[in-house]
């Protein structure tokens, strides 16, 4: 259980009319957000943040300019991340009977208890208001997963990019389970507001972010 699936984010600057501006979008369930996501198998971590910027924002032409560090474990001692999507099981048996729904790879669940190879995992599925508030619940899973599907460990890498395509200061474009996210341009002083955890994230790196 102590392999380790590991995660980016985008750190996407711009100047923008004498002010230098920071890449954010707007989640229409899940508030004000960077780029970020997981390192799929056989991809390496610089891939990975040049996917996810295309994904979430439509960017086709970036450039890494900086790798800002990473922080080693996000996970505390009640959490497991998804390493491989699984089927989740109302109880310790593969025969037993699973939920329409599977967790996907990456996903970040509460850890319950353990039972032979099995685990007990709970994942919520929130809908935020913009403030990040909780608005409704979208639905609940919490069941028995294999333990071979669960790691205790997610490393994250933070990167530095930066772009030379015109853009408007706000555009809109579908991501791939339909949303629509609107990406924007926001001075990067003062400190914009992200979600949690996104902007303990920015934090560790917002003075290197001034400095490049």
């Amino acid at each position: 259980m102590h392999e380790s699936i590991e995660k980016v984010s985008a750190f996407i600057t711009q100047e923008r009319n004498g002010v230098k501006s920071l890449l954010v979008f707007k989640h229409p369930t899940a508030g004000i957000q960077i780029p970020a996501g997981s390192v799929e198998p056989g991809e390496d971590i610089q891939s990975t943040v040049v996917r996810e910027t295309y994904e979430e924002t439509g960017l086709q032409h970036v450039k890494i300019e900086a790798y800002l560090g990473c922080m080693e474990n996000e996970l505390n001692a009640h959490q497991r991340i998804i390493i491989n999507t699984t089927e989740v099981y109302i109880k310790p048996d593969l025969n037993a009977v699973p939920y329409k729904e599977k967790l996907t790879r990456g996903l970040t669940v509460d850890y319950r208890s353990t039972h032979n190879n099995f685990t007990h995992v709970t994942y919520i599925e929130y809908e935020f208001d913009e403030h990040f508030k909780p608005k409704c619940i979208d639905y609940i899973i919490d069941g028995w997963v294999p333990t071979e599907n669960i790691s205790d460990q997610k490393r994250r890498h933070f990167f530095h990019l930066s772009t030379d395509e015109k853009t408007a200061d706000t555009w809109e474009l579908k991501s791939d389970r339909d949303y629509i996210f609107k990406p924007f341009w926001t001075p990067l002083k003062p400190k914009p507001h992200l979600i949690p955890p996104q902007d303990k994230w920015l934090a560790l790196v917002y003075e290197k972010l001034l400095d490049i």
